[in-house]
């Protein structure tokens, strides 16, 4: 329907364009010539507003979905990397707190998570306790 309309706009646009060119003080011939110009460009931007209307709610249903397809295979191969290997799942790194200090404690050694955002290494638990009671001492 909307198609149609378009081509008929579109149609009479050229016919007024040509009645325009033929005839002399055609001033209502004119205006309805502008008027159906401006017709194609709204019913043209319309559409083509939609239209992206119509792609940035898929996009956004698309990054929903892919985002829980992500949430779902990570859980899925959590699990399966506990069941094929129960040994190494009690070796992954485990985080730890301390004073309102995060901490991951591994086989190489501890990252203890500063206020700031930045992160510092330290070679045993012992150490990384001790860093954050120094830091923490002025705080009490």
């Amino acid at each position: 329907m909307v198609v149609m309309l378009y081509i008929f706009a579109a149609l009479q646009f050229i016919g007024g364009i040509g009645t325009v060119a033929w005839s002399r003080g055609a001033m209502p011939e004119i205006l309805g010539t502008l008027l159906v110009g401006f017709s194609i460009i709204t019913v043209g931007l319309a559409s083509i507003l939609a239209e992206v209307a119509w792609s940035r709610k898929l996009l956004e249903k698309q990054i929903v979905w892919s985002r829980k397809l992500l949430e779902t295979q990570m859980a899925l191969s959590e699990q399966l990397f506990e069941e094929q290997h129960p040994q190494a799942a009690a070796q992954v790194d485990t985080p730890a707190k301390y004073r309102g200090y995060s901490y991951l404690v591994g086989e190489n050694g501890v990252v203890l998570k500063l206020k700031d955002g930045g992160l510092k290494h330290f070679s045993s638990e012992e150490e990384a306790v001790a860093y954050v009671d120094s830091i923490t001492a002025g705080d009490r």
